[in-house]
């Protein structure tokens, strides 16, 4: 038997602290449940006074920023969903998750949450109060879930939706991975050659009294300069980049450079494919979870991240407080896709407007995978070629100053 130290709330909210014994944590836990107790923690003193647990040690403990990021919020409502699927009341559900939760940033979340709910206030008010954590979309659709007494189910559809966009953030990092490696070596191995290499062979040729051949004389002189002014350029640069990063973040800024980005070849087509995807996964789940159209038009402006489409949504919200439906409005924004507004229209005229948007957004998210991989298979040759050039062009200026020094030496 173990001795435990415990945290938990009584059936009229109060705090209480104490100590058990218990075979382990999941019997002390069963414990509190049966004297009617919501157990915040359970911590076994024997781990409490030790001064460094192995177990209990989490790296990004180290970190200077222990945030919540967006798996954590998949992995709460996951879990959430589950409890309350099970026929746990929420307040006992909310309870369980502080325990289980090993991210003490999102413990502090939910304890917050729950000392709300137990003070009478709405799941989704509750919710509200953390909006950095929760986003609008989330807390709209658990407040609509709540609502009509299926907040279990509105929950699982919140959970499948984070689960997609935290999909497509994963293929998008993961397919990067290649080529940035690939990017990463080719730039090594110039600046290994430019800046360690050439040099020794300018010493060579002035011990000897010979000048360098042209092209490596060239390339030499514009590692010296590098060398010379590099505070001047870093400088330069870091300017260069923060009057644009100002630029961009600006309004005006924002708008031409979200336009310039859906307008750049190949990759337009992406940024485009990227928006619709969101926008079409939104509504849906939106739509679905018994969210208002005009409603869940807001919320999908309010998440979009591209300017040109959030503009693009005015007309349309314009369209559905005036009962002229959506596909009309989206024609003439001229940024949704043809394919896009025809099954729109479709989805308006079947009644069937929110599993239209899954749909769609199901074809675009294939059609996203698609063209990434295209452009990686593009990317990646193309990239090959780059550094085969700029490596053979400098091998070849080395060799040219080695054979000028073997000529002179013969």
């Amino acid at each position: 038997m173990a001795t435990f130290y415990y945290k938990a709330t009584n059936t009229s909210g109060k705090l209480e602290t104490g100590q058990l014994e218990a075979g382990g944590k999941a019997q002390a836990l069963a414990q509190l449940e049966r004297k009617g107790l919501f157990p915040l923690s359970v911590t076994d003193k024997q781990n409490k006074s030790t001064e460094f647990n192995l177990q209990s040690f989490k790296v990004e403990d180290l970190l200077p920023i222990n945030r919540i990021s967006g798996k954590d919020v998949l992995d709460f409502t996951d879990k959430l969903a589950t409890l309350l699927k099970s026929g746990l009341p929420l307040a006992k559900a909310l309870a369980l998750l502080i325990d289980t939760t090993s991210k003490e940033p999102l413990q502090d979340v939910i304890r917050e949450v729950l000392k709300d709910v137990k003070a009478g206030n709405s799941f989704a008010d509750s919710l509200a109060k953390h909006e950095k954590v929760f986003e609008r979309l989330y807390v709209n659709m658990v407040r609509t879930g709540e609502a009509a007494g299926v907040l279990d189910q509105v929950l699982e559809n919140v959970r499948n939706y984070l689960e997609a966009r935290q999909n497509m953030r994963s293929y998008l990092v993961s397919a990067m991975i290649y080529p940035s490696i690939l990017a990463f070596t080719g730039a090594g191995t110039v600046a290994v050659l430019v800046f360690f290499v050439l040099p020794r062979f300018q010493q060579v040729f002035d011990q000897v009294g010979q000048e360098l051949p042209f092209i490596t004389r060239l390339m030499v002189d514009a590692t010296t300069f590098l060398s010379d002014y590099k505070w001047i350029i870093l400088v330069l640069s870091l300017a260069a980049w923060f009057g644009f990063r100002h630029w961009k973040n600006s309004p005006e800024g924002a708008l031409q450079w979200d336009v310039f980005k859906l307008k750049m070849p190949v990759l337009g087509n992406i940024f485009t494919q990227i928006e619709v995807n969101r926008f079409s996964n939104t509504l849906g789940i939106l739509l679905n979870s018994s969210v208002s159209l005009l409603d869940a038009m807001s919320i999908a402006k309010e998440i979009a991240n591209n300017r040109v489409f959030q503009r693009a949504m005015d007309p349309i919200i314009k369209g559905i407080k005036k009962g002229d439906g959506m596909s009309g409005p989206m024609t003439h924004t001229g940024v949704f896709p043809k394919m896009a507004v025809q099954l729109v229209t479709v989805g308006e005229e079947t009644g069937t407007l929110g599993d239209m948007f899954i749909k769609i957004a199901g074809i675009y998210q294939s059609s996203l995978e698609k063209s990434i991989k295209r452009l990686l298979a593009m990317f990646e040759p193309v990239m090959i070629l780059v550094m085969f050039v700029v490596v053979g062009m400098i091998v070849a200026a080395m060799l040219m100053a080695v054979t000028s020094l073997s000529t002179t030496s013969i």
